[in-house]
C-alpha cells in the first residue's frame, strides 16, 4: 500500500527563503516527494493547506488538492492492477514525461545529496566526473538525452588524447553510467536513451597490476632498522599492522579505535563495503599495539595517531587528513622499499598490504575460498585479481622445472 500527504517541505530553502510545497509519497517504508510547483513561508501553512495571507490561496489550495486526487486515483489503478511498483514509477507516471534537468545541474544537485549524508568520499568522484565533462564539453552544458553511444565514444577519445589511462577511463565511465542510472530511476532520463547497451565500459583494460611483493621481501620490510617515532617508523608500523590483519584498508586503520579492541579481537566495520571484521589479534599485532598503548586501551581514542579527535571533526577534515597522511606514508615506503633493495619501488604503497596477505596466504597453501571469505570478496574471481601475479610466477618456476 502507498499513501500520500500534501506537506511543506521545510527540509529545503528556496532562494526566496521560502518552503517548496510537495506530494509526500510512502511506499514499503520508503518516501519520495514530488514538487507541485508552489511554496510559501510557515506562516502561511497550517499543515495542511495555505492560509489567508498567501496570495490566491483558496486557488492555489483547489489546484493542489486536485493534483493530489489525481495521485490517489494513479496508485489505485495501479493497486488494482495487482502490479508492483516502485516509487520511481509512480512519480514518471505522475509527470507524465521525463522532468527537464541539465546533466550538469543533476550531477551538481546530486553531489550535494551526498555530501549532506556525509558520503565524502562519492561526492570526490562524481565531482571529477563533472569537472571532466565541463571540460570535455567546453562548458556547454546537454542534457541526457543527448549522452549517445557516439558522445561516449568522444569523451573517450578526449580522454587518451590527454593522456588518461585506461583504467582512469573506466572509473569516469562507470561513474557516468551509474549518474544515468539514478537520473533513469528518479525520472530525469528515459530508459530508451541509455547509451552503456550499445557503449561498453568493459572493453577497456582494467586489468590491475602486480602489486603483492613476495614473502622474501615482506621479511625485508620488517626486518628494517626504522628509527623510533619517526615519520618513515610510523609508516612501516602502519603497513605491517595492515598486513598482518587481513590488509586492513588505511581508512579503516586510522579510524580504528581502541573500543574496538576486545577481548584480544580487533572488530571494526570495513567503510568501502559495510563488511564486519573480527580478527584475532596476533602477537605480531600486540608488539605493534603496544607502542601505541598510553594506558588507553578501553578508550574511545584513536589507536594510531593519525586523526586528532579536536581538530578533525567533520567528514570532509577527516578526509582530508587521511589522504595527506596516507600520501606521506607511501612515500616512506618507497623509501623503505629502496633501501632494503626491492624491485619496482614506484609501486609500492600502503595497499600493497592487502595484495601481499592474499598472494603470501595463497604462498602457505590456504585456500583461495578462504582467502576470498577472509578478504570480504563477493566472489572468488575479484581474489584472483589479487593473486594473479602470484599465479603467474608459479607457473613460470613449474615451466622451468618441467623437465
Amino acid at each position: 500500500m502507498a499513501s500520500t500527504k500534501i506537506i511543506l517541505y521545510e527540509s529545503k530553502t528556496l532562494k526566496n527563503n521560502e518552503h517548496p510545497i510537495v506530494l509526500r509519497i510512502i511506499k514499503d517504508r520508503k518516501t519520495k516527494y514530488i514538487s507541485l510547483g508552489f511554496s510559501t513561508i510557515p506562516a502561511f501553512w497550517n499543515g495542511n493547506e495555505l492560509i489567508k495571507g498567501y496570495v490566491n490561496f483558496k486557488k492555489t489550495n483547489h489546484l493542489i488538492q486536485k493534483k493530489k486526487h489525481q495521485l490517489d486515483d494513479m496508485i489505485l489503478d495501479l493497486q488494482n492492477e495487482n502490479k508492483d511498483f516502485s516509487l520511481e514509477e509512480i512519480e514518471r507516471k505522475f509527470l507524465g514525461s521525463v522532468k527537464k534537468i541539465t546533466v550538469f545541474n543533476y550531477c551538481e544537485q546530486f553531489i550535494e545529496r551526498l555530501i549532506e549524508t556525509q558520503k565524502i568520499g562519492n561526492a570526490t568522484v562524481y565531482r571529477d566526473l563533472l569537472r571532466t565533462l565541463k571540460k570535455f564539453r567546453s562548458s556547454k552544458d546537454l542534457f541526457f538525452s543527448d549522452i549517445d553511444y557516439n558522445l561516449l565514444v568522444s569523451y573517450e577519445e578526449y580522454f587518451l588524447k590527454n593522456g588518461v589511462s585506461e583504467n582512469s577511463i573506466s572509473l569516469y565511465m562507470r561513474t557516468l553510467r551509474s549518474l544515468m542510472n539514478k537520473a533513469i530511476k528518479e525520472g530525469y532520463c528515459k530508459e530508451e536513451d541509455y547509451p552503456f547497451k550499445k557503449y561498453k565500459v568493459s572493453k577497456l583494460d582494467t586489468k590491475t597490476q602486480k602489486r603483492a611483493i613476495s614473502k622474501e621481501e615482506m621479511l625485508k620490510i620488517i626486518n628494517y632498522p626504522a628509527q623510533q617515532g619517526t615519520s618513515v617508523w610510523h609508516s612501516k608500523n602502519y603497513f605491517l599492522f595492515s598486513f598482518y590483519n587481513i590488509g586492513m584498508n588505511f581508512k579503516d586503520m586510522a579510524q580504528l579505535k581502541w573500543s574496538t579492541l576486545l577481548n584480544n579481537r580487533i572488530m571494526y566495520i570495513r567503510a568501502k563495503t559495510g563488511k564486519h571484521y573480527d580478527i584475532k589479534i596476533q602477537p605480531r599485532t600486540q608488539e605493534l599495539l603496544n607502542f601505541y598503548s598510553k594506558g588507553n586501551e578501553y578508550t574511545d581514542d584513536y589507536v594510531f595517531p593519525i586523526l586528532n579527535p579536536q581538530i578533525h571533526q567533520t567528514p570532509q577534515s577527516i578526509k582530508d587528513r587521511i589522504n595527506k597522511v596516507n600520501k606521506r606514508v607511501n612515500k616512506d615506503l618507497k623509501k623503505i622499499a629502496l633501501a632494503v633493495g626491492i624491485k619496482a619501488t614506484h609501486s609500492i604503497t600502503h595497499y600493497v598490504a592487502r595484495h601481499s596477505w592474499a598472494s603470501i596466504q595463497k604462498q602457505n597453501g590456504t585456500g583461495t575460498s578462504v582467502i576470498s571469505e577472509s578478504m570480504g570478496h563477493d566472489s572468488e574471481k575479484t581474489t584472483q585479481i589479487y593473486l594473479q601475479s602470484f599465479v603467474h610466477e608459479v607457473l613460470d618456476e613449474a615451466n622451468a622445472n618441467l623437465i
